[in-house]
C-alpha cells in the first residue's frame, strides 16, 4: 500500500470511527466528536444532539472542519475544553476558537471565528441539534425584546419555521427545567426533517435577512451558547442499561412487500463507465423497476442522455422514468416519441429548472399533451429535490390534482457528513414518506434518486462524490433505507447512479457493496417482507429484512456500526414454508471490500450469526 493510499485509509477509518471523549460534571454528559459536542444529557436524559459551529458559503456547500489543537483543563467548578479548527471549503478558509466549560448547572459553548479568506457567506456561527424524538414537546421561545411564543415541536414535518428571533428557549422534562440562551446574533429554529436530518435546529443569521452575504479576511464573528438545568427536585439518576451484548430480533407476520427499486444515470451526463462500457462485464439487475434519467439543456444534451439511460435500462430490461427540467412543453412530444422509441417510458414528469419542482400553472397542459401522445404511465409532479420542497409546493392541493404521483430526493448529507448522523437519517427516510403519502392524500410516492451526496448544485457545479460509495458501509446503509421506505404507497425508490463515482459499479465494471444489494433484492420485487419485532429498550444498528417468496426465506442483516454484532433471531410464527433455521446458507455482500459474517443454528430452532463492522450478509432457508 503507498503512501497515499495509507493516508486516505486512515482518514476514512477515523470518519467510520472517530474518537469519542466523555465528560461528566454533576448531572450532565457530553461527547465531544471532532469539532462537535455532542449527545448532551441531564441525569441520563437526552437534552440536545449536538452543538457545533458551522461555516456555510453562498451555495449552501459546508466547510469541512479539522480540530487542530486540542486543550482540557479540569478545576474544582468543573472541565474547559478550547479546540482550534481550521474550515475549508472552496477557495474559502475560515478558523474558530471554541470554548467549552460543564459545570454542575450549565452547558456553556463560545465561537470566536476569523475568516482567513474573503469568500462569500450564508451562514457561520454555532448551530443546536434538538434531536427527533423531541417532537411534542413544549418550548417557550423568548424574544430579544422579551416577547414570548409557546408552542410545540411539530409531529408532522413542518415547511414553515417553527420560531423565529430567538434569544432563549425554554422547556420542562421530568421535573427540570431547562433554559438555552444565546448571544452574538438574534437566532431561529427549522425543521431539518425536511432534509431527513434527525433533528430539529436552531441556528444563527435568520432567513429574512438577505444572503449571499461578502466576508472579508480578518472578519470576525462572536457568538456562544448557554444551557442551564434547574431541577424541582433530585433528577432521577437510574443509569440507562447497557446495550446487550447480542441483539434479539423474532420474525413474524407478513408486513409489506419488496419495493420497486431503480437506479438513476449520471444528471450531468458524464457517464463515465456506463452501459456497454464494459461488454459482457457490465451486471444485469434482473428485476430493476426503472432507469431514472433527468434531461435538461439544449435538445442534443438531451437526446444523449436519454440514448444513455436507454442503453442503461436495456442491459437490465428496465423501463424508463424520464424527469424533464423545462420551462414550457417546447418539444415535449418529439422527446416523448424518441424516448418511447428507445425504451417504454413508466413514468414522465416536468420540473422547473429554477425551482425543481413541478409547475402547477404547467402541469394540466403537460398532462393533455401526453394524453394526446398516447402516454398510459404515470405523470409524475412533486420536486427533483429534497423533502423540504415537495413540503413547501404540496400545501395547495391543486399543486398536484394533474398528476398520478409525487417524487421527492434525499441525500443524508445535506447538513452532516458525520457517520454517526448519516445513519441517523434512517428512521426519518420513513416520517418523509409517510408526510409525502399524507400531503399527497394517498397518491403513490416514488422517492429518489437518494444519493449519498446532493445531486443538484448550483450552475457549472459537478455533483460530489464521496468515499464511502464503494465501502461496504454503503451496503448495510442502503438495505437500512430499503427497510426504512418500505411503506405501503411507497411505489419505488431509486439509489445511485449507473457508473462511477457515483454509482453501483466500480472502476472495474463489478457491482459495489450496494449495488450488489441492489441486484439481490431487485429481483425479489412485490414478494412478501416479513415484520421484524425487538425489545424497544435496545438500540442496535443492526437491520433485518426478511423476504419470502416460493422458494423459501431470505433474510438480508446488515450492520451499521464500527464493531462486531451478534444477532440472534427466533421465528415467531414459524418459518415460512417449513424450512428449518439449520437450513441456513449464509451469502456475504462485499467480502471482497471487507465485509464479513459467521452463522450457528441454536439448540431452540432459533439462529444466532455474527455480522462484521459495516458488513451486509443474506441468510438463505430452502
Amino acid at each position: 500500500m503507498s503512501l497515499l493510499d495509507l493516508k486516505h485509509a486512515t482518514a476514512l477509518q477515523n470518519r467510520l470511527a472517530p474518537e469519542a471523549r466523555t465528560f461528566a460534571v454533576g448531572n450532565w454528559t457530553a461527547e465531544l466528536v471532532g469539532d462537535e459536542l455532542a449527545n448532551i444529557t441531564y441525569a441520563g436524559r437526552p437534552v440536545l444532539r449536538a452543538i457545533k459551529g458551522v461555516i456555510r458559503d453562498d451555495q449552501w456547500r459546508t466547510l469541512q472542519p479539522a480540530v487542530r489543537d486540542l486543550a482540557f483543563l479540569e478545576d474544582d467548578d468543573g472541565v474547559t475544553v478550547r479546540l482550534h479548527v481550521d474550515y475549508t471549503g472552496g477557495e474559502a478558509r475560515y478558523e474558530a476558537m471554541l470554548k467549552v466549560r460543564l459545570t454542575p448547572l450549565t452547558v456553556d459553548v463560545e465561537f470566536n471565528g476569523r475568516a482567513k479568506t474573503a469568500f462569500r457567506r450564508n451562514r457561520i456561527g454555532l448551530v443546536v441539534l434538538h434531536p427527533a424524538s423531541e417532537s411534542g414537546r413544549e418550548i417557550t421561545a423568548v424574544s430579544p425584546a422579551g416577547n414570548v411564543a409557546t408552542r410545540r415541536f411539530p409531529e408532522d414535518i413542518s415547511p414553515e419555521l417553527i420560531f423565529t428571533d430567538i434569544a432563549s428557549l425554554e422547556w420542562a422534562d421530568a421535573g427540570t427545567a431547562f433554559d438555552l440562551s444565546f448571544a452574538g446574533d438574534v437566532f431561529e429554529t427549522e425543521d431539518q426533517r425536511n432534509w431527513s436530518d434527525a433533528s430539529f435546529k436552531t441556528y444563527s443569521t435568520p432567513s429574512a435577512d438577505p444572503i449571499p452575504v461578502d466576508v472579508g479576511a480578518g472578519d470576525i464573528v462572536r457568538q456562544s451558547v448557554s444551557l442551564e438545568a434547574a431541577s424541582i427536585e433530585s433528577p432521577d439518576m437510574t443509569a440507562a442499561s447497557l446495550r446487550p451484548a447480542v441483539s434479539v430480533f423474532t420474525l413474524g407476520a407478513p408486513a409489506g412487500v419488496v419495493p420497486p427499486l431503480g437506479i438513476s444515470v449520471d444528471p450531468t451526463g458524464n457517464q463515465g463507465e456506463v452501459a456497454g462500457s464494459h461488454g459482457e462485464r457490465v451486471p444485469a439487475l434482473e428485476g430493476l423497476d426503472a432507469v431514472v434519467v433527468e434531461l435538461y439543456g439544449p435538445s442534443e444534451v438531451r437526446t444523449a442522455r436519454l440514448q444513455a439511460a436507454a442503453s442503461e435500462a436495456a442491459i437490465h430490461g428496465a423501463a424508463l422514468d424520464v424527469r424533464i427540467a423545462a420551462e414550457d412543453l417546447g418539444g415535449l412530444p418529439e422527446l416523448f416519441a424518441e424516448a418511447e422509441k428507445l425504451r417504454p417510458v413508466r413514468r414522465l414528469g416536468i420540473f422547473s429548472p429554477d425551482t425543481n419542482c413541478t409547475d402547477q400553472a404547467l402541469l394540466p397542459d403537460f398532462k393533455r399533451t401526453l394524453e394526446a401522445t398516447g402516454f398510459s404511465g404515470e405523470i409524475l409532479a412533486g420536486t427533483r429535490s429534497h423533502f423540504t420542497d415537495l413540503n413547501k409546493w404540496a400545501k395547495d392541493a391543486a399543486a398536484f390534482r394533474d398528476a398520478d404521483a409525487l417524487t421527492y430526493s434525499l441525500t443524508p448529507q445535506a447538513h452532516s457528513t458525520e457517520i454517526a448522523h448519516i445513519v441517523e437519517t434512517i428512521p426519518i427516510q420513513r416520517v418523509t414518506a409517510l408526510n409525502a403519502l399524507r400531503l399527497g392524500g394517498g397518491k403513490p410516492v416514488h422517492v429518489g434518486p437518494i444519493t449519498l451526496k446532493p445531486r443538484i448544485h448550483a450552475p457549472g457545479q459537478a455533483p460530489e462524490s464521496d468515499e464511502l460509495q464503494d465501502h461496504v458501509f454503503t451496503a448495510a446503509w442502503t438495505l437500512a433505507s430499503i427497510s426504512s421506505l418500505t411503506v405501503d404507497g411507497v411505489a419505488s425508490i431509486t439509489y445511485f447512479e449507473a457508473g462511477t463515482p457515483r454509482g453501483i459499479r466500480a472502476d472495474d465494471g463489478k457491482l459495489t457493496p450496494a449495488g450488489e444489494l441492489l441486484r439481490q433484492l431487485a429481483r425479489l420485487k412485490g414478494e412478501t417482507v416479513h415484520s421484524v419485532g425487538q425489545d424497544p429498550s435496545e438500540d442496535s444498528p443492526v437491520t433485518l429484512y426478511p423476504v419470502s417468496d416460493a422458494t423459501g426465506l431470505r433474510l438480508f442483516a446488515g450492520n451499521l456500526g464500527p464493531e462486531n454484532e451478534t444477532v440472534h433471531v427466533s421465528f415467531g410464527e414459524g418459518m415460512p414454508g417449513g424450512a428449518s433455521a439449520a437450513s441456513a446458507r449464509l451469502t456475504v455482500i462485499g467480502e471482497p471490500a471487507g465485509s464479513g459474517a459467521n452463522i450457528e443454528p441454536d439448540q431452540d430452532g432459533g439462529l444466532t450469526f455474527e455480522l462484521g463492522p459495516w458488513s451486509t450478509a443474506v441468510l438463505e432457508f430452502s
